[in-house]
């Protein structure tokens, strides 16, 4: 029972609202997330159980693949349609939609939408939203590193809309680059509807939905992270199960290693300095 799920997040629900309702129906004792999806985002969660909670941050760095349908002449507070709409001229063609998604591609910077969870001074930004209060938000480096504009331009109840692929980096806000989309070309655009579809090399075509995943869909750790293997001998286990730091007495590896006892893995390594080595993990 420690591992990872991969969830197929459904709509008007949050991402807490998931692992709530795993942990009740799996009966686990602790579970999290990486990277929330707003309630009406769909697509890839991947939730980790019990102790692989501890290597989440392991997965939140990972680049992120999501299907994206944008409506062009529509303005709103959420930059979606949870907030009340605005409409605004927008000269709209597939060559300026291409031209504007080149000119994203090639911005290494963008600024986070005001409903984000950012903090600036303690405060998240959606709460200076909520409050109608102004805050400087700064750029944040991030990168749009690919997109596949995937039909053609529709025009629906008075508005052009296409769906797009796009590539991105760790922190990227697809409803922000919507946003900027729209004012490259001359007027607004907001999200329609999102959806996550990889993260690294998982994928949402693996996934399942809440109410058809059972304990046999927990991957294990092993089978989740591909690290190297150190094995130690029983003096060096009984260390490394109270958390002792390694040096280059035990290994030489750079990065993530399993430390392994009898070829089971007893505990996750990290390296902290050049041979030095820290757990962060102890199963």
């Amino acid at each position: 029972m420690n591992g990872f799920l991969l969830v197929d997040k459904e709509k008007n629900i949050t991402s807490f609202g998931v692992c709530n309702k795993l942990k009740r129906k799996l009966n686990i004792n602790k579970i999290g997330h990486n990277g929330t999806l707003d309630p009406n985002t769909t697509g890839l969660m991947i939730c980790a159980v019990n102790k692989a909670t501890k290597l989440l941050k392991l997965i939140n760095e990972h680049d992120k693949e999501y299907i994206a349908k944008i409506v062009f002449g529509y303005d709103s507070a959420t930059l979606d349609f949870e907030s009340e709409l605005v409409t605004v001229d927008t000269n709209v063609s597939i060559d300026k939609i291409k031209e504007g998604l080149e000119y994203l591609k090639n911005t290494d910077t963008q600024i986070p939408p005001m409903t984000s969870s950012i903090k600036i001074d303690g405060r998240k930004l959606m709460d200076y939203q909520r409050k109608n209060i102004d805050v400087e938000v700064k750029p944040r480096n991030v990168k749009l590193y690919d997109y596949e504009i995937l039909n053609d331009l529709k025009y629906i109840d008075n508005h052009h809309e296409i769906d797009i692929r796009v590539n991105v980096s760790k922190g990227y806000y697809v409803r922000a680059l919507a946003r900027d989309l729209g004012k490259y070309l001359g007027g607004a655009a907001i999200l329609k509807e999102l959806r996550r579809t990889k993260m690294n090399e998982f994928n949402v075509f693996n996934a399942k939905k809440i109410d058809e995943i059972s304990e046999n869909d927990i991957i294990s750790i092993e089978k989740f992270f591909d690290f190297p293997k150190v094995e130690v001998n029983e003096y060096m286990a009984k260390l490394v199960k109270n958390g002792v730091e390694l040096d280059d007495r035990q290994t030489s590896i750079q990065g993530i290693f399993y430390v392994t006892y009898n070829c089971d893995i007893i505990a996750i390594y990290e390296e902290i300095s050049p041979k030095k080595y820290k757990p962060i993990l102890i199963l």
